[in-house]
């Protein structure tokens, strides 16, 4: 089967069956210069396995240049939705160390597989302005939009996702999550664009995990394994869970939100819904004239 390029959720590599898990959202570093307690990013897919180049071609990484740190490269992930769009969450850009909705301090790095390799067909684009849901708050409404000086350059590596619709169903579909990201939680950073399956759960599942630390709401979506055998480290916040319809079409069901940890037993992974937010992103893709933007 051939898709165009232009056609969303279609990659050019074929998917063999991932294993593992994704992503969360937490985790304690001083790798920002003299900053504590500070809550890195970057990827760290737990026991996920590398894809196939193309595979995720949607993928996007958000590169920060700090106003006082300076380059920081790779912060958050993201996802192409429309040539000139990315989604993301929305705690990336608005955290406890920094708020930063500016889109000239922003670069989306898109077709790459290899982090910052400058691999054939990636391309650094910047971005023009940036988007967060007006209820954001800290663990609710966690999604944001960034609109890029230039169309993403649409090819075998670069490509849209899908949008499910706000009524269709999941339930049942193979998803993968994909970030940068370990192997295990001992072992460094990989390169690699990682990939791992991720099962959707109810969510009364995560409701009951988090208990009242958290208050999961309808714009929230549950999904992990729950053994602990497999399961989020640091995370790819912002970054892809993408789900298969039987077409073969890949829809974006989910941007990596929370989570516990590094595989915690019991805990599942918990991402922005994106079917919750469709119409939100729509209207703001058609509107962003009248959008506050900064």
């Amino acid at each position: 089967m051939s898709f165009s390029i232009t056609a969303c959720g279609c990659p050019a590599a074929s998917h063999r069956e991932p294993r593992a898990i994704l992503s969360a959202k937490n985790v304690n570093s001083s790798s920002l210069g003299e900053e504590e307690n500070v809550r890195t990013t970057t990827g760290r897919i737990f026991n996920g396995k590398p894809s196939k180049r193309g595979s995720w071609p949607w993928q996007v990484s958000l590169q920060l240049l700090h106003p006082k740190l300076g380059f920081i490269g790779h912060w958050c992930g993201g996802v192409l939705i429309e040539p000139t769009w990315v989604v993301t969450a929305a705690h990336c850009i608005h955290n406890e160390l920094f708020n930063l909705p500016i889109g000239a301090l922003w670069t989306a790095v898109v077709g790459e597989w290899e982090l910052n390799s400058g691999g054939r067909g990636s391309a650094r684009l910047p971005v023009e302005r940036v988007i967060l849901h007006e209820r954001f708050n800290n663990y609710l409404h966690d999604i944001a939009l960034m609109k890029l000086a230039r169309p993403a350059p649409l090819s075998k590596v670069v490509r849209t996702i899908c949008l499910p619709e706000p009524e269709e169903k999941l339930a049942n579909r193979y998803c993968v999550a994909s970030g940068w990201g370990q192997y295990g939680s001992s072992q460094s950073l990989s390169t690699a664009l990682l990939e791992a399956s991720v099962p959707l759960l109810d969510l009364e599942k995560c409701t009951k995990a988090y208990g009242k630390s958290v208050s999961l709401r309808n714009g929230h979506l549950c999904a992990g394994h729950i053994d602990g055998s497999t399961g989020s480290c640091v995370g790819d916040s912002g970054g892809p869970l993408q789900c298969r319809r039987a077409d073969g079409v890949w829809q974006l069901a989910g941007v990596t939100s929370f989570g516990s940890g590094c595989a915690r037993p019991g805990y599942p992974d918990v991402y922005t819904k994106i079917q919750y937010y469709v119409k939100w992103i729509r209207n703001t893709m058609s509107n962003d004239d009248d959008t506050q933007l900064f």
